[in-house]
């Protein structure tokens, strides 16, 4: 199966010349207009990479940046910043939030961010472990079930408020540590953390 890259720009030329790029190299390509759009992808598709813009309407790039890293789910998808700002806070800022590297649109072509994600997704598969994420369901009232419950302030114990349903224990890998997970608890339905 081929890998997925998210192009997320609002300029509907510059986001066909890239997708179009991407998908002649073999890659499976979704394409978002702003950076709602793209986190709405993020919700419902399995990405390997996402290419975004900064500037945007509705939502801009740094702040769809800050919550791609936000989000357990999404936050260990590369994020590659393609925009027309180039000043040095702009980069900074952009690396600081996450982004694995930041190209100028004037400075590359298209052929140069193809050999970009192409070489990162590469670094990506050769450093990565196969690692799964796991979902369990907590015994109520065991261990520390009570405490946790009062803590958190779940209402009717291990049942999100909002869709009614019991929650989940979510263990995703810690790609900094083999062997470790971060773990939250999670609504199956609507994917509130608590």
């Amino acid at each position: 199966m081929p890998q997925t890259i998210l192009v997320v720009e609002d300029t509907d030329l510059l986001r066909k010349i890239y997708a179009d790029k991407l998908a002649q190299d073999g890659y499976r390509v979704l394409s978002a207009s702003d950076g709602l759009e793209a986190l709405s992808y993020l919700r419902s598709e399995t990405v390997d990479l996402v290419l975004l813009d900064l500037i945007m309407p509705k939502m801009s790039g740094l702040e769809a940046l800050e919550a791609i890293k936000a989000d357990p789910r999404t936050r260990d998808i590369p994020v590659l910043i393609l925009s027309n700002l180039g000043q040095e806070s702009d980069i900074e800022r952009g690396l600081s939030l996450g982004a694995i590297d930041y190209l100028i649109k004037n400075e590359a072509k298209p052929a140069d961010v193809a050999e970009k994600i192409h070489l990162t997704l590469d670094h990506m598969a050769g450093r990565q472990h196969e690692s799964a994420a796991y979902r369990l369901v907590v015994r109520d009232r065991e261990g520390d079930a009570d405490r946790f419950v009062e803590d958190v302030g779940l209402v009717r114990r291990f049942w999100c408020p909002a869709c009614e349903v019991e929650v989940n224990l979510e263990l995703l890998p810690n790609p900094k540590r083999q062997g470790w997970y971060d773990t939250h608890i999670v609504c199956p339905m609507c994917g509130k953390e608590f």
